[in-house]
Order: structure tokens, then sequence, then C-alpha cells
């Protein structure tokens, strides 16, 4: 019997070989005769854990039978008979996105998205790539993201002399279609006294429930004063904000995995791209901050659920701040309108681009293009 390990560490039963991702590529572990194997394969994922499992298989009917090879050399010559049948251009692209970028299709969205729709294609050649790409109903958007990557892919794949030409390389992006999205409008100042304020004293939580609205009074507070990114608040942790220096770093997330948002799955990283920043702890944030600092552990999140787990923004926007925007009769948002809130404050305050670039851990562009929404229009034009 194959068994399927995820991690080291793990016994084996007698007489099976165990199959485990180490550093994210296939390795065969057994005994036999009281000795200790092991095999390497090629990268961990799913369309090369059938090919291992076929000579774990193998490995194990010949310890059955008083035919194994010692040497190894018949099992890796089978790796190499079905690396010759099965090693598609999927396998190939998994083991660039993992050996080249340093990432992991079980992980990283845009190239598990990408990865999952070359498997729906079925055989891809260098003929055929164009159009199968040509075909997809994608918004804009998303297909300049997976054309990016797809050409980068294939560039690797004439490199490594699989590909005579990259048929991706003279393919022009789409237009995408500039349309603002309401859902991230930011909100005006009464609209943002009226939220907090219902945060605050529990205005709108239903008399039979558990969960107080104002247990997220301070998280709703520091994302509409600091404009972070929501897995920033979500992640940030009690050492990261220095009360003696008054200074708040911002410079991890507690980021959504490809399972869920919920805490369990959620994944520690680096912000967005990769920038930390500083922001000031100003005196009403240390206020609001300081209650629920106490007693925690320099390593404990700031922000906690009502269960003392990471928040599950997903469920916060469903639960809680929808049906008090809908109570308040403000047009339904995300959470995500706090930030880009935030951003325009600062432009329509006098603060520029690049400050408020550097506050928000974006580039002068993007807060100009984004952010310059002004809240408050002039009375009068010079």
């Amino acid at each position: 019997m194959v068994t399927n390990w995820s991690q080291t560490g793990h016994k084996n039963p007698r007489g099976t070989v165990a199959i485990i991702n180490y550093k994210g590529r296939i390795r065969l572990r057994w005994s036999y005769l009281s000795k200790r194997y092991s095999l390497n394969l090629s990268v961990y994922s799913k369309t090369s854990i059938l090919p291992a499992k076929k000579i774990a298989l193998q490995i194990e009917l010949d310890i059955q039978n008083n035919l194994f090879d010692s040497t190894l050399k018949k099992y890796k010559g089978e790796q190499r008979s079905e690396s010759k049948v099965e090693k598609s251009i999927v396998a190939l692209f998994e083991e660039w996105v993992l050996d080249y970028k340093q990432m992991d299709c079980e992980k990283h969205t845009n190239y598990n998205s990408t990865r999952n729709m070359m498997v729906k294609w079925g055989k891809i050649e260098e003929s055929n790539i164009q159009k199968k790409l040509s075909l997809e109903t994608n918004a804009a958007v998303t297909y300049n993201r997976r054309l990016t990557i797809l050409k980068s892919f294939s560039k690797w794949l004439v490199k490594k002399g699989i590909w005579k030409s990259n048929p991706l390389e003279d393919i022009n992006p789409k237009k995408v279609k500039k349309v603002k999205e309401q859902k991230r409008k930011p909100f005006t100042e009464a609209e943002i006294t009226a939220i907090l304020n219902a945060f605050k004293n529990d205005t709108y939580t239903p008399k039979c429930s558990a969960v107080k609205h104002s247990h997220y009074y301070p998280f709703i507070y520091f994302i509409f004063k600091t404009g972070v990114r929501n897995a920033e608040a979500i992640g940030l942790r009690v050492r990261s904000v220095e009360i003696n220096k008054k200074l708040i770093q911002i410079k991890e997330v507690l980021a959504r995995s490809l399972k869920g948002s919920s805490a369990s799955l959620r994944i520690r990283k680096e912000t967005k791209n990769g920038k930390e920043r500083i922001l000031p702890l100003t005196a009403d944030l240390h206020q609001v901050l300081k209650p629920i600092l106490v007693g925690k552990k320099k390593d404990d999140l700031v922000f906690q659920s009502y269960k003392k787990l990471a928040i599950d923004d997903n469920n916060f926007q469903k639960r809680i701040f929808k049906p008090i925007l809908k109570q308040l009769g403000i047009k339904e948002r995300v959470l995500y309108a706090c930030r880009h809130t935030f951003g325009s404050r600062c432009i329509d305050a006098g603060i520029t681009p690049v400050m408020t670039a550097f506050l928000m851990g974006n580039n002068p562009e993007t807060a100009l293009r984004n952010y310059t929404h002004q809240i408050s229009i002039p009375k009068d034009l010079p």
C-alpha cells in the first residue's frame, strides 16, 4: 500500500513506500531488510504524483516478490521512462514556477489559476498555445496577467531547447476598460463617523448575538486611521506596535490562502509588494489600541476574533460590516473601501502623492491613479 505523507517525521508501516513532499519535490522513502532507502523524483504537484505512485507500487511489489533492486537503478530507469511519457508542458510549468520563480502553484493564486487553465487545455504545443489562450473568455485584466506569465514561461522553454521559438512573444495585451469600482468608493467624513459610532456603541448588534460589534471597533478604527490592507491589519503582531517610539511597523501580512480566509488557512508572508513601512502611533490610535494590548505577548495578534483567532475578513464583511452599512443607509462597500478612503483623504488634505504612497506602501503613480477621488469639491476655481 503506497502511503502519501505530506511531511517527514513519520515511520512507515512495514513493507510500504511513503510519498513525501520534501522541499517542493517528491521523495519516496521505505525500509527493506532493516535498511532505509530514499529516491528523489520530480517537482511535487498533482500532475507528478501519479507517476510517483506507479514507481512506489513497483517497489512494493518487488519487495513482496523478493525482486527488489537495492541499487535502485531499475526504479530510476522507470522514473526516466515515466518522465518521457508523463512530463507534459504543465509539469514543466510547475517546475519553472518552483525552481525559477521561487513560487508554488499550490499556494500562489496567479500561478495556480494559470496552471489549472493549462490542465483544462489538454495537450499543449508550441503550435497551439496561442490559439488556446485566445479562446479564453476571462476579463481583460485576468487575460493580461496570464499572458505575461505564459510569455515568460515560453521564453524559458525556448532557452531550455524544448521549443524553437516563443509563440506568445508578439501577442499584445487586451485593452482594459477603466470602470470605477463603486464598492471601493471612499466614505465621506460623516459616513466614517456614523460607522465608527455604530461599532463602538453596538448600535446594530442583534440582542441575541454573543458577538458584540464593539469587539471589532479597534480593528475598523485602525483600518480607517492607517489605510493598511486588510491582511496587514489582520496579521499585525504586538511587537510591531512600538509604544515608546510611537511607531507602528508594517512588514508582514496574514494572507488568505487558496483554500480560504479562515484563521487556520491563512499564511504569513511579506507585504504585497515586499515593502516595509513605518506609521505614526498617534495619540488617538494609542488610546484605542492600549486596552487590547494588555496581557498579550509580543507574537500575539493585535486584532483577534471573538474566539481569539485571526479575523476572517470575508466573514467580517458579510456578517458585520455589510449589515451595519445597510442599517445606516450607506451604499454597500467592501472593507477595502476604508483603504481608498484613507488614500483619498490624504490627497484631499494636501499630503503629497509621494508621502501618501509611502504611508500606504504603494508607488506615487498608484496613489495618483487610485486615490485622487477628491472627496470635497472646491467651492471656487482659480
